[in-house]
């Protein structure tokens, strides 16, 4: 390679000799440095930098970096618009090292882009295993080994959990606390439902689908009918952090969740367990619904492309991902091994979500939680705002 350096950009910290892995990382790249003659670079960025630097580098006509790490519904974007370039003919995807899903979410336009050696990002549903005890209900893992965690069972758990505990007149303890907008989107998948979905080779906001009719008529219910969620009051960010905090306190049953939170909740006194969000009628497998579905990509106009996705590929401890993603789940203070072996195996179901509504899905999740609205309302109301935005996301691709 001449001494040419091979730049990754993420938000996330690189390697560091402070831990075993990072040690093992380091060695390794230090090894192909000199063995191709290359100087291997990562320059740790904020979230969403990424694109706009490979926007800004290709207007100068320079690369920024390299291999750049971008959550898929910044690439797709990007990608139609030429900013990104396909990487089919650099790797053997047929290779069963690969992430399973990888060579479905990493394809775009009927190429390859997305890749990466691991994919740890998914979703579930966290429960208070103290709660549970407490107040004799099932636990999850025996629905599961049953074939008996659904809906109906959820929707059971959650109207026994929700109850007034002081005796005031006021609810204050619910079977589910979740930001709006995530319960729905996982509800949707759960039940094989879609936000978009692709009709006659384009993508489109999906209004008739019965699958996703029939999760957003459960997600109404359980706010308007059954009243098991706790309310989302902000309508912003800052129902999430409600949600954490009610969780943590041992104030709720369930809380939705990314892979990466259990670790989050240190002032929890209460056992949490972790389980896959429940089926749908209409669902036959787990779903591990998630909107930052992260991959890597290479800029359009990165010299020795092929070269560099190579050592890249040289780079990566393949034979070490299922110990660094048990290390992971190990860290996210679980009460048992079934959750963990849970949390290890809700990946291989991990679904991306795109969102490119034009700022759309908050209006469709709060309406119908906080106002109400029937769910065929509220995509009326939208559609046309919505699918602007999906077109000008998706359906934009340049020649």
């Amino acid at each position: 390679m001449n001494g040419e350096t091979l730049k990754i950009i993420h938000w996330t910290p690189g390697p560091s000799e402070d831990t075993p892995e990072g040690a093992l990382t380091l060695a390794r790249w230090r090894e192909l440095e000199k063995k191709y003659n290359v100087k291997i670079v990562y320059e740790k960025v904020p979230w969403g930098e990424p694109l706009n630097m490979v926007t800004n580098a290709a207007l100068s006509g320079e690369s920024v970096g390299d291999i750049v790490a971008l959550d898929l519904y910044f690439a797709i974007p990007a990608i139609n618009q030429g900013l990104f370039m396909p990487v089919d003919d650099f790797f053997n995807f047929d290779d069963p090292k690969w992430p399973k899903g990888m060579k479905d979410y990493g394809k775009v336009n009927d190429k390859m882009y997305g890749f990466t050696s691991n994919n740890n990002t998914a979703s579930g549903l966290y429960y208070n295993k103290t709660l549970f005890e407490r107040e004799g209900l099932p636990d999850p893992h025996d629905l599961i080994a049953q074939d008996k965690w659904n809906w109906d069972t959820f929707l059971d758990i959650a109207k026994k959990a929700t109850k007034d505990t002081d005796g005031d007149g006021v609810i204050d303890q619910y079977g589910i606390t979740s930001v709006a907008g995530n319960l729905m989107r996982m509800i949707i998948h759960s039940n094989s439902g879609s936000i978009i979905e692709k009709k006659d080779n384009k993508y489109v906001l999906s209004t008739d689908n019965p699958n996703t009719l029939e999760g957003l008529h459960f997600y109404s219910d359980l706010f308007n009918v059954h009243k098991v969620v706790a309310p989302n009051k902000h309508e912003n960010f800052e129902d999430y952090n409600d949600s954490q905090t009610l969780f943590s306190s041992g104030k709720a049953a369930m809380v939705t969740g990314e892979l990466w939170e259990g670790s989050q909740r240190t002032t929890m006194t209460d056992e949490q367990g972790f389980v896959y969000f429940p089926k749908g009628p209409k669902r036959t497998t787990w779903q591990g619904s998630i909107e930052n579905y992260v991959q890597f990509y290479i800029p359009a106009n990165v010299k020795r492309a092929k070269e560099k996705a190579y050592i890249w590929e040289q780079m990566q401890l393949w034979d070490n991902v299922a110990k660094v993603n048990r290390e992971e789940a190990e860290k996210q203070l679980l009460a048992d091994e079934k959750d963990i072996e849970v949390m290890l195996d809700v990946t291989n179901y991990s679904e991306p979500v795109f969102l490119p509504l034009n700022n759309m899905f908050g209006d469709y999740a709060f309406s119908i939680a906080n106002r109400g609205e029937s769910p065929e309302t509220v995509l009326a109301r939208i559609k046309q705002t919505a699918q602007e935005g999906i077109d000008q996301n998706l359906n934009n691709v340049k020649p």
